[in-house]
């Protein structure tokens, strides 16, 4: 399982990795675009709420996160927002204000073990969600969900 797991970790980066690259190019072969980048890591620290409402004020952002299958959706009451790794130049709260205009300000994606484990996840359940985030498609493709340490 865990083989299974990290094969599909190197697929999903690989093709992330390959679908950057590829929109990076003006049509024409006229070199890369400006502004534009590779997805970023993010990692997210906060509380699950089943409304908007439920996560005001129980951090500093409240993100709404929506899924691919179903009228589901849910909110994020943001603790804590890192980018990780590399030479980042957005930090995690640059990231959601960049997110913040859009209702539903990301698509939740991958897994169906760990997209099961956001979406199902009882409220006020508290969450640390890592993952690699396109701000373009404000895609939201899931690498870790776990509870936050300590």
């Amino acid at each position: 399982m865990l083989v299974a797991m990290r094969r599909v970790r190197t697929t999903i980066v690989a093709l992330l990795f390959a679908a950057s690259a590829a929109a990076q190019r003006i049509p024409g072969g006229q070199g890369p675009s400006p502004n534009v980048g590779p997805p970023l890591i993010l990692r997210l620290d906060g509380s699950i709420a089943d409304t908007r409402e439920g996560a005001a004020g129980k951090g500093f952002a409240t993100v709404s996160l929506a899924f691919s299958r179903g009228e589901t959706r849910r909110w994020l009451a943001v603790k804590d927002a890192r980018t990780i790794g590399g030479d980042n130049y957005l930090d995690g709260k640059d990231v959601l204000n960049i997110l913040a205009p859009f209702d539903q300000n990301l698509l939740v994606v991958g897994p169906a073990n760990l997209v099961a484990r956001v979406r199902d996840a009882p409220a006020g359940t508290p969450l640390r969600i890592e993952v690699l985030v396109d701000t373009g498609g404000r895609t939201y493709l899931l690498r870790s969900v776990e509870p936050p340490p300590g």
